[in-house]
């Protein structure tokens, strides 16, 4: 069995685009992660048009929840889906991710929680995040 290098990999996820991350549980052959994507300028403004051009009452929960919000949860998993899985790739490793939908209060950011394990183990992350409480 292998380690897992911590550090190399929080290097490479930070390298790669994901500006906060906090470690949830480190065991020799599992890495757990609380991870922040933070839109950029261009993902904003792209998720306001996208949503200006579905509903024209920028005021109205239907242009929120159904257009602007998901349209930045989107963005989100696609590149932190790809990041992650780049990693697996990087490291010669397995895992599992799952992303919270993006807050209304606090639409500048995706949060994730990223469970990182030697390949042919035997974790789930909805069991990971149970046993933390999360």
């Amino acid at each position: 069995m292998n380690m897992i290098n911590k550090e190399k990999l929080i290097s490479y996820l930070e390298e790669n685009g994901i500006e906060e991350i906090e470690e949830l549980k480190v065991k020799n052959d599992l890495v757990v992660l609380r991870l922040f994507y933070d839109f950029d300028e261009d993902e904003i403004k792209a998720a306001t048009a996208y949503a200006n051009d579905e509903e024209s009452d920028e005021e109205s929960d239907e242009w929120n929840d159904e257009y602007y919000l998901p349209y930045l949860n989107d963005v989100a998993v696609d590149n932190v889906g790809s990041i992650i899985e780049d990693s697996f790739e990087e490291f010669d490793i397995e895992g599992q991710f799952a992303s919270y939908d993006v807050d209304k209060e606090n639409s500048d950011y995706c949060e994730f929680i990223a469970a990182f394990f030697e390949k042919d183990s035997d974790y789930d992350l909805d069991e990971i995040i149970d046993e933390l409480n999360l």
